[in-house]
This record gives structure tokens, sequence and C-alpha cells, in this order.
């Protein structure tokens, strides 16, 4: 199996993913300014070319998945995805709570079946929700005339 990639998307910055990329974590870090990602750049548009790499995306923005064209990438593009909960925290305290958690993390990054959204709670728990159904392409031709 290839190593598996975690993006961290723009909510996080960029000294908590560097950090932790400089700590050789058994997955490869990237982070949205480390790929040079536009800081505009719409959310479906990163979200389609990281669903394309097969990474992995961790975000502080809890709205994916109630906005239409982030929750449709996802599914196109087969993106698996965490929503974390410390967008209001320290730096350290966001290390903090992905530390304690990674490894959960990854061993559901690794055997769900994308696309997928889990919450992680602060409970520590990961709570799956619910994305809309991809539709086929005779649904789509109907629905548009």
């Amino acid at each position: 199996m290839d190593q598996l990639t975690l993006f961290f998307d723009r909510t996080f910055g960029k000294r908590l993913p560097r950090a932790l990329a400089s700590l050789k974590p058994p997955a490869e870090i990237r982070w949205h300014q480390g790929e040079r990602f536009a800081h505009d750049m719409p959310d479906d548009e990163w979200l389609s070319i990281v669903g394309r790499k097969n990474w992995v995306v961790l975000s502080q923005d809890r709205r994916f998945h109630v906005r239409d064209n982030e929750a449709l990438a996802i599914v196109q593009h087969g993106v698996r995805c965490f929503y974390l909960p410390c967008a209001s925290e320290d730096r350290w305290t966001s290390l903090c709570i992905f530390v304690r958690r990674h490894a959960p993390l990854i061993d559901l990054a690794t055997r769900s079946t994308s696309p997928f959204l889990f919450d992680l709670k602060r409970n520590g728990r990961f709570y799956p929700i619910a994305l809309p159904l991809p539709h086929t392409a005779a649904e789509t031709a109907a629905s548009t005339g």
C-alpha cells in the first residue's frame, strides 16, 4: 500500500502541519499553503485536486457537508475527510488533539471506503457525517432537460 498522505486545509495555517512534517510521522504531511494553493481558492477546486491524489483531508471548516459544491466535490472525487475539533484553540492544543487521535484517524482513513466524512468530537470519538448520494449520468441529464 502507498504511504498515506494527510492534507491540512488552509484553516490550520502552515505552522502546525510544518511542525508535524518535521517529526517524520507515519504518514506524509501536506498543507494548503505548502501546495501553493491560492488562499482564496474555492474549496471545491482544491478538494477535487486532493481527491484525485487520494490524500486524506483534515479540516476545521465544519461546513463542507452543507455546501453543495464542497459536498459534491467530496462525493465526485472520492475524498476522505475528517473534521477536527480545534478551530478555536491555540496551536499547542490543536497539536495535542491531533497526536492523541492520530492512530484511530489513520486506521479509519485506511479501512473506510471513500468518499467519507467523519467528525472528531471533543470526546475523542469519530462520527460519520452523511454525504449526498452521487447522481447517475441519466439523472443528471434528466434534471438539466
